[in-house]
């Protein structure tokens, strides 16, 4: 276990006529603490992280899920996106440009596939939980996968909108024998589990308030400009778990 400080979500594959899972018909729900990433890093200490006050204008008019309070840790656990990051990144932007006279969206940082949902851990608990986590993952074994379909999520306050990537289906069993270890170790803690089914997914874009329909009308368009780039592949070969400003990698074997 490596502890790093500072730190930097259709079970059959797509066929040709069905060009798009059902789902997107009807957006899925998105966790609302997704609100609580990429949170600030403390300034310097545990009660200076956990005392701040909440402004929506310092976070482009996001608004924390749960109250901030002195001692909580915001954390979830996740894989991380190294090898389509470029790619993604440049989607982004190209998305941004496309959609900027319709509707202003904005570029999520420290893309990731979550595995977890945010749950609150206090301060003594961290390193146990971790702890936790890398004897529930030792056993697991990475694997190869690409990502496939633009998908539309809202948070369940319908106050914000996202466009996100899922995983390709065909990887969809290997992703849920890795989740299942990390929902023992939630429930061990008495934490909320992922959702159930599980939506595999990096959410690149959000905007403020609920856009459902334009994104779903652009969607095609969309997925033109994320078809245009090589194959997204998704390299599962370790896990990692951000909690507050801590950073813990989980290798798979």
């Amino acid at each position: 276990m490596l502890a790093l400080v500072d730190y930097a979500s259709s079970s059959s594959s797509e066929g040709e006529e069905c060009t798009r899972p059902a789902a997107l018909k009807r957006p899925a729900l998105l966790p609302t603490a997704v609100s609580l990433l990429g949170a600030k890093a403390p300034k310097s200490s545990v009660d200076d992280a956990e005392d701040c006050k909440e402004n929506p204008e310092l976070h482009g008019g996001r608004i924390r899920s749960f109250k901030h309070e002195r001692g909580n840790w915001a954390t979830y656990v996740y894989v991380p996106t190294t090898a389509c990051m470029d790619q993604l990144e440049e989607f982004q932007s190209e998305a941004i440009e496309k959609m900027s006279q319709l509707i202003k969206l904005q570029a999520n940082e420290g893309l990731h596939l979550s595995l977890s949902k945010t749950v609150v851990l206090q301060h003594h608990q961290i390193d146990e939980y971790s702890r936790s986590l890398q004897q529930a993952l030792h056993s697991k074994v990475g694997f190869s996968s690409t990502l496939r379909w633009l998908q539309v999520y809202t948070n369940e306050e319908r106050t914000r909108t996202f466009l996100a990537v899922e995983l390709d289906a065909a990887y969809r069993g290997k992703m849920t024998e890795l989740l299942q270890p990390i929902d023992l170790v939630m429930r061990e803690y008495r934490l909320a589990q992922f959702y159930a089914p599980p939506s595999f997914h990096i959410s690149l874009l959000w905007c403020v308030g609920d856009q459902e329909q334009l994104l779903l009308d652009k969607l095609d368009e969309l997925q033109q400009i994320l078809d245009a780039h090589d194959t997204l592949k998704l390299d599962v070969n370790e896990v990692r778990c951000k909690c507050g400003n801590k950073q813990f990698r989980y290798k798979l074997r």
